[in-house]
């Protein structure tokens, strides 16, 4: 089906306005903005963490993105029931990694929060991470030689 006949040649003219028409729709913040608080330091013994990001209390719709040391690992994701998975691989010559949990809306019921369980080797925690417009929820994880 070809629509050039509903919407016909012509000339587009683009103004810049001094605020946001969808100012009430669009409350996110970039990222560098905000504040990271920290929630917690992991002392890990291995290179592999796995991180499972659960809708925390009720599923209302909240939608995360998660860094890793400022890299994207997942953008704009829906929090539920089934987690979220994310493998992090530890370089064995670099001591600290941070995790950083960033609110892309606050669902129905603000603010945004996450329960994300952390799998480190045999060690397994459990942690309530809460993000809004204002902070992120960071986690900080320090690698120690096994004894």
């Amino acid at each position: 089906m070809n629509n050039q006949a509903a919407c016909p040649p012509g000339r587009i003219v683009l103004t810049r306005t001094a605020e946001s028409a969808f100012k009430d729709v669009d409350k996110t913040v970039p990222l560098t903005t905000r504040k990271n608080e920290l929630v917690k330091e992991i002392k890990v013994d291995t290179g592999n963490i796995r991180l499972d990001f659960y809708d925390n209390a009720q599923v209302d719709g909240d939608t995360i993105s998660v860094f890793v040391d400022k890299l994207p690992v997942l953008s704009m994701q829906r929090l539920a029931a089934k987690p979220l998975t994310l493998n992090v691989r530890i370089d064995l010559k670099k001591t600290e990694y941070e995790v950083v949990m960033v609110a892309e809306n606050l669902g129905e019921i603000p603010p945004n929060t996450a329960l994300m369980i952390v799998t480190a080797g045999t060690r397994r925690y459990q942690l309530y991470l809460t993000s809004t417009e204002q902070k992120n929820a960071m986690v900080r994880f320090v690698y120690e030689k096994p004894e």
